[in-house]
């Protein structure tokens, strides 16, 4: 059976956490969140404190009593709450609002406005004609000027009982009160919030459901408790129990993650709550989410992983526009160089600057053309508002000597150093340029870093990767490079033109498979590689050769030679036709470009199993066939042609056939988009969509196309895979520029609705045997072209990616190393002196400014032991590790793992506690 999420299962699921967040957070609030008495217990910020502490998030937090009118009065506010268990912000008449760097804002509106819009004057002494949405407005405008890029939070505090029904209530009053909680009370906060949003587009502005959510929770889970244990009066103002409910909706709010289940509960909370704890947690995130849990979901994943997930990610290509934003630098993710000439932005290209000899083979310019006045690249460009975790101060470091700047939406610009200098950064539209207006031919600028400087010490420590991004795709089992290997069209031939790891940005012609491994073997994800189509047998060996020697030997690879070589759209397509035409002449004309395509990727495949041996099960060779052509395969796998020449069917060098999983492409041509614009006025466009694509393309993927290729699969004995699936709604050709079909488009494909389907669709997959359910993609922005990311960015929790994160812990109880899908886990240090251990998977350890431990448990890992004396302490003994120097890394290589330290004062091993070694590691430089 399935349902809407509201199992404990939703809790532990990989993929929900979201990574540490620490936040400095302003609350203009009233009783609805700090009731007075004598216990801090009856104040939500107490219980959010404690919940972030054992969430492992940072909490400050500042707050003041008083209505809307008042907070948009009386400006600068002047904090007037303070709690035993909340670190305060430090604002003060000495520190203000716009030095303290708030990002996160709660505004509380009064319980008893509701029965008016919230644009209609207050009732009373009102001579200026004041409203509840023009005082939100103001404080929004003073607030955001003070506190650029931060997020606002209306909370939605419980209806005025009073108005309802008697205190203490009947259980029918109670019943009514908790209707209108959920019902019109609710909806006057929808309508006060989309008004904001609407007023003030470019704020990130998100409702706290805190009444609608504890209605369906006291209705639910807790119907029984006593409506007394619940509100003191008809205010009503709360108990215990009321705060410590609001606490944990607004957790999952602020922190976009179930409230953790290790909290310790104290005895003065309800008996009911302590015991249905992981239920009520469960519901709530239920309630904010919308997603589809089946009932075999498993409940506890571990820190390192789940030992058996079943879903795969394809990887959104590398972009100075992607939200993915998958690396530490920046510039990994640039937009290639181009040159402006005087009166003509963007003369040259990075094409023409290579071919002009003016880039060194990594992609730095050596030189400025004549005429060209100045070259640049582009990082964080048009980064929507929501994703506020982007934002932040950054630091970039350069090498070489000429005129650099940085420029574009890049803001309070600060001079460091010759090469180095800061800035500030908030998402929105525009982008940061790096431009070089001059440069010295005989040491040009290059090297060129851009570090959020909260992630110096990862990046001083060798960390490759955004542990916000990790954060969100380590669970997954097998990850698809296609679009980071920029197949689709690719040029590269030879190893010697491969992409490298000091490319100046993956962008330019893709990520280096050194990269792509080193993600695999972090992760602990089975990598799928895409070979490109003009690659020749060298470059095939020497790829498939590295994979071989440095991917983690647990993991299993799987090799496709291109991806969708029967697509005419893309050059590989196009290039497969003409080399069929030359070696088979006329007799190519019907499928001839599908059987060359089965015989060139059974070469490729072979070179693989060549490369790896005796060591062939660690090996899946793919090929992928067009989905929606019954029989088209049987020239990719059979290939007459090819045999007529002596040569063996193509087929007998596959392990897997791969399919996709796509449904709803019809929504958005022509025949539909004036049924969809009639649902839209008549508001039933959700549920008739859902009933066309049921009776339409996704019916017939399920029912037809899939068991189709099932049984292809079956009757090669080969491994059915998936290489590419999910939502395909969008528009196609004139509807890509009609805004209502786009904006619907958007938000089916982030809905409920959109999780019900692939709850189903999840489930037909496993139903037929195909293993790895593979979505399309991990995180992207929607736009008019699609809404392809799971994720729309990395701050972003919707029930597409709930659903799919759900069904990624059933297990596949494939025949695997149980800890091969592991993985190690970042862990930082406070302001004091910690111990901070690992796991026995390859962790990041990194200390705080105290002098702290840092104990590593096995495998790879990088420590880091930030300022202080801070003392290493490495499994086994001296004599098992040898040593060397990797810049300021001190690198030692151990049976279990090679281990990089970086500013670590002091190195001790297991087997002799006695001796504690002395180093004198050099400063960690960009």
């Amino acid at each position: 059976m399935w349902f809407r999420a509201c199992l404990v299962v939703l809790l532990m699921l990989p993929g929900m956490a979201s990574a540490q967040k620490d936040l400095r957070v302003f609350v203009f609030g009233n009783s609805l969140i700090h009731h007075l008495t004598e216990s801090d217990e009856t104040a939500m910020p107490h219980w959010l404190a404690l919940m972030a502490r054992a969430g492992g998030h940072g909490l400050q937090l500042d707050g003041r009593w008083g209505f809307l009118r008042n907070f948009a009065r009386d400006l600068p506010p002047e904090p007037n709450w303070s709690f035993a268990e909340v670190e305060r912000t430090g604002l003060s008449d000495r520190v203000g609002f716009r030095r303290v760097g708030f990002d996160t804002i709660i505004i509380n509106p009064a319980n008893f406005i509701q029965g008016d819009p919230p644009d209609a004057p207050y009732n009373g002494d009102n001579p200026n004609d004041d409203t509840p949405l023009a005082a939100t407005l103001r404080l929004l405008d003073w607030t955001e000027n003070q506190a650029d890029g931060a997020r606002f939070y209306i909370y939605e505090g419980w209806a005025f009982m009073g108005s309802i029904t008697r205190y203490p209530p009947s259980n029918r009053g109670y019943r009514r009160y908790q209707a209108h909680n959920a019902g019109e009370y609710h909806v006057w906060y929808e309508g006060y919030v989309a008004d904001l949003q609407a007023a003030r587009p470019d704020l990130s502005v998100t409702l706290i459901p805190v009444a609608s959510v504890l209605a369906e929770i006291l209705t639910g889970v807790l119907a029984d408790l006593d409506p007394e244990e619940v509100y003191s009066d008809d205010a009503p103002h709360g108990t215990a129990n009321t705060y410590f409910l609001a606490g944990l909706v607004t957790y999952s709010a602020l922190f976009a993650e179930p409230a953790p289940l290790d909290m310790p509960l104290p005895d003065t909370l309800s008996p009911l709550i302590r015991e249905r704890y992981p239920q009520i947690v469960a519901d709530i995130w239920a309630a904010l989410g919308g997603a589809v849990i089946p009932d075999e979901a498993q409940l506890i994943v571990p820190e390192t992983g789940l030992a058996d997930p079943s879903l795969a990610l394809g990887l959104s290509g590398i972009a100075d526009w992607s939200t993915q934003v998958p690396f530490i630098d920046q510039m990994k993710s640039a937009r290639p160089w181009v040159g402006h000439e005087p009166g003509q932005w963007g003369a040259w290209d990075i094409a023409r600057l290579e071919a002009g000899g003016y880039l060194g083979p990594d992609g730095w310019p050596l030189a400025l053309p004549d005429g060209v006045e100045a070259l640049e690249a582009f990082v964080l460009t048009d980064q929507p508002a929501e994703f506020t975790s982007i934002a932040g101060r950054y630091i970039v470091r350069w090498r070489g000597e000429g005129d650099f700047e940085v420029g574009g939406i890049a803001r309070d610009i600060e001079r460091i150093g010759s090469h180095e200098l800061a800035f500030s950064y908030v998402p929105g539209d525009g982008l940061v340029s790096m431009r070089i207006n001059a440069t010295d031919p005989g040491d040009p600028i290059r090297d060129i870093v851009v570090i959020r400087e909260d992630h110096l010490p990862l990046y001083e420590v060798g960390a490759t990767f955004n542990p916000d991004w990790i954060a969100r795709i380590r669970d997954a089992r097998m990850v698809r490079f296609m679009d980071w290997m920029f197949t689709n069209g690719s040029t590269q031939e030879t190893w010697a033109g491969r992409p490298k790891p000091g490319d100046f940005s993956y962008h330019w012609r893709g990520a280096p498979v050194e990269v792509m491994v080193e993600l695999a073997n972090q992760i602990g994800a089975d990598p799928w590689f895409t070979l490109p189509h003009r690659a020749d047998d060298a470059y095939v060996r020497a790829f498939a050769g590295y994979v071989h020697t440095h991917l983690d030997p647990r993991l299993h690879v799987y090799a496709e030679w291109s991806n969708e070589v029967w697509n005419f759209i893309f050059p590989q397509g196009v290039w497969a036709r003409e080399q069929a035409e030359a070696r088979w002449g006329n007799a190519a004309e019907q499928d001839g470009w599908m059987q060359f395509a089965g015989l060139r990727a059974a070469e490729v495949a072979q070179i693989w199993a060549q490369e790896y041996g005796a060591d062939r099960d660690r090996l899946v060779r793919v090929v992928s066939t067009h989905t929606g052509w019954p029989g088209l395969e049987e020239a990719l796998l059979t290939a007459p042609l090819a045999q007529a020449e002596g040569l063996p069917a193509p087929v007998e060098s596959f392990d897997a056939y791969a399919v996709t999983g796509y449904f709803g492409f019809e929504m958005g041509e022509e025949a539909n988009a004036g049924r969809l614009r009639a649902w839209l006025a008549n508001g039933t466009a959700i549920e008739n969509t859902v009933k066309a694509l049921y009776d339409g393309s996704l019916g017939q993927l399920i029912d037809e196309v899939w068991p189709y290729h099932a049984e292809v699969a079956e009757r090669y004995g080969l491994e059915l895979l998936m290489y590419e699936g999910g939502t395909h709604v969008t528009g196609h050709g004139a509807h890509v520029d009609d805004p209502d079909l786009t904006a619907f488009y958007t938000a089916f494909n982030y809905s409920p609705e959109i999780a019900a389907i692939y709850a189903d669709l999840l489930t037909a997959w496993r139903s037929l045997g195909g293993q790895a359910f593979n979505a399309f993609v991990d995180v992207a922005a929607p736009s008019r072209w699609g809404s392809w990311g799971a994720l729309r960015h990395l701050d972003d929790m919707n029930p597409r990616w709930q659903t799919l994160m759900a069904f990624n812990s059933l297990p596949l109880e494939a025949n695997r190393d149980p800890t091969a899908f592991l993985h190690g886990v970042l862990r930082q240090g406070s302001e004091a002196a910690d111990q901070i251990e690992g796991t026995p998977q390859s962790d990041i350890l990194i200390g705080g400014p105290g002098d702290d431990l840092l104990l590593a448990r096995g495998g790879a890992d990088r420590i880091h032991g930030g300022e202080g004396v801070d003392r290493a302490v490495l499994p086994g003994a001296d004599a098992d590790y040898s040593l060397a120097w990797d810049g300021a890394a001190l690198v030692l290589f151990g049976p279990l793992g090679n281990v990089r330290l970086v500013a670590v004062e002091e190195l001790q091993f297991e087997t002799d506690p006695a001796t504690v070694l002395s180093l004198d590691l050099p400063e960690p430089q960009l």
